[in-house]
C-alpha cells in the first residue's frame, strides 16, 4: 500500500475488527469479526502488532523545568515518574515558538493517558518552578553564582524524588509494552545524553528541603469528566 491515509485506515478497521472479536459477548458476531480481520491482515500483510501501533497516541508538553541540551539526571526521574502514573512513556523533543525553539517532552500511549501525562507534566514543571523560587529566596544573596545554582539543583533533585513518593504506578500490560516498543524502534531517535548534579557546600541540605516540599505534593490519579488530572499541594 502506498497509500499512507489507506493504509491508517485498514489498520484502525483491522484494530477495532480485533478488538470486537475478543469483546463482543455474541460468538457469532466476535467470529465474524475476527474472520475479516484475518481476512484483511492475510491480504495486505497486516499484523496483530501494526494494527496496534496505529491506536498509540502522541501529546507533547507545553513547559519542560530545563532548557538544557543535556538534560539533567532529576527531569529524567520526573518523566519517569509521570509516566508510570499514567501508563505511557516518553520521549524528549522541541517545540518552536515566537521566542525560538523550547525543551518538550512527548508522551506516547493509549487513549487518553499521554494527554493526562502531558498535563499532569506541566502542572509539577510549574510547582518545581515556583518551589525553586521559594527556595532560592531563603539563600544568602552573597553566595557564588555558581553555588547558588548547584543548591538549587541539588533542591529539585529532592524535590522530584519527594513527588515519585506519592506517586502510584499504572499497570501496563504486556501486550502495550510490546506495542509501544515496536512504535518507538520504527522511528529514528537519538540517545538522550543526560547532565550530572554538581556537587557543591550545602548540597545535603538543599536536596533535604527539596525533599520534603516535594513530599507535599498530591498527584490526583483519577479522571473525572473532562478533566484530566489536578496536582496540588497537601494542606497540613
Amino acid at each position: 500500500m502506498n497509500n499512507p491515509q489507506r493504509q491508517l485506515r485498514l489498520l484502525n478497521l483491522v484494530r477495532k475488527l480485533l478488538e470486537l472479536g475478543r469483546s463482543n459477548s455474541n460468538p457469532h458476531e466476535a467470529g465474524l469479526a475476527l474472520q475479516r480481520a484475518q481476512k484483511l491482515m492475510s491480504r495486505y500483510g497486516i499484523t496483530e502488532l501494526d494494527a496496534g501501533l496505529s491506536s498509540v497516541r502522541e501529546v507533547s508538553s507545553c513547559t519542560a523545568p530545563s532548557e538544557a541540551e543535556k538534560i539533567p539526571e532529576w527531569m529524567v526521574s520526573m518523566v519517569w515518574g509521570v509516566c508510570h502514573a499514567f501508563g505511557c512513556r516518553a520521549y524528549y523533543s522541541w517545540r518552536q515558538t515566537s521566542a525560538g525553539s523550547r525543551r518538550a517532552v512527548t508522551f506516547y500511549g493509549f487513549s487518553e493517558k499521554p494527554e493526562i501525562a502531558a498535563y499532569a507534566f506541566d502542572v509539577l514543571t510549574r510547582q518545581l518552578k515556583d518551589a525553586t523560587t521559594s527556595y532560592l529566596r531563603t539563600q544568602n544573596r552573597r553566595l557564588k553564582l555558581a553555588t547558588r545554582r548547584a543548591r538549587a539543583e541539588q533542591f529539585r533533585d529532592g524535590w522530584v524524588c519527594g513527588v515519585r513518593e506519592v506517586i502510584s504506578a499504572t499497570d501496563l500490560s504486556r501486550e502495550e509494552q510490546q506495542v509501544m516498543s515496536h512504535w518507538l524502534e520504527s522511528r529514528s531517535m537519538k540517545t538522550v545524553i543526560t547532565r550530572e548534579l554538581k556537587a557543591c557546600r550545602g548540597a545535603d541540605t538543599a536536596r533535604y528541603q527539596g525533599y520534603e516540599a516535594g513530599q507535599n505534593a498530591r498527584l490526583h490519579q483519577g479522571v473525572s469528566g473532562r478533566s484530566p488530572a489536578a496536582i496540588g499541594y497537601r494542606e497540613d
